[in-house]
């Protein structure tokens, strides 16, 4: 994907199965986000084809890029409403751009995790600003939409977060996936895994 004489990701492949949570990992500015905003569909590679095992429907694929991304002038009931999200909010009729950053990203996962329909998960940066109950919910979920047999995709600075989670972890620097792989044997202690993905993270930052 080029942006005028940026080039954002270059010759990156990458493919996630059914059944499997695929964690995207590399530092600010890496080409994550766009990678994550061109596999949804949001945005149009330069060059390079999208393949679904799937025949796409309304639904079968859902996005969220950050509490962000939200609207700041729908209000929580609203907003959830729209999706057929049961309101879980205290705050119900606040505006959502009065509510607190880890109160928006925990509607706007619990929207994006609402579908029983789906099929390819997309989440860029799902933990950031949630509280330790609820990024211990949000990896209860990704772990439950896994057994469902849900393709999920997350880009992640949280190494340890990652770790706990992911079964297959790809790194990607100045736009490029950079091999090998890691495969968390989830068997294994998640500190041991969390020092595999930081070694791992440090050798492919090395390629930048």
């Amino acid at each position: 994907k080029r942006y005028g004489c940026r080039l954002a990701v270059e010759d990156a492949s990458l493919s996630v199965m059914a059944g499997e949570i695929l964690g995207l990992v590399g530092p600010n500015g890496a080409g994550k986000t766009t990678l994550l905003r061109i596999a949804a569909g949001l945005i149009r590679p330069t060059s390079g084809v999208v393949s679904p095992g799937f025949a796409p429907r309304p639904g079968t694929v859902r996005y969220f890029g950050g509490e962000r991304t939200l609207p700041n002038d729908v209000s929580a009931r609203s907003w959830q409403s729209m999706w057929g999200v049961r309101n879980r909010t205290p705050a119900q009729t606040e505006r959502l751009g009065q509510l607190s950053r880890g109160t928006r990203q925990r509607i706007g996962l619990e929207v994006a995790l609402s579908s029983d329909e789906v099929r390819l998960l997309l989440l860029d940066e799902p933990w950031e600003g949630l509280d330790p109950d609820a990024s211990r919910w949000l990896s209860g979920e990704l772990a439950r939409k896994r057994r469902d047999d849900v393709a999920i995709v997350v880009s992640s600075h949280r190494i340890h977060d990652l770790a706990s989670t992911c079964d297959r972890c790809e790194f990607l620097v100045s736009g490029r996936i950079i091999p090998p792989a890691v495969i968390t044997d989830q068997t294994t202690p998640t500190t041991e895994r969390a020092d595999h993905l930081f070694a791992a993270f440090d050798r492919a930052r090395a390629h930048q």
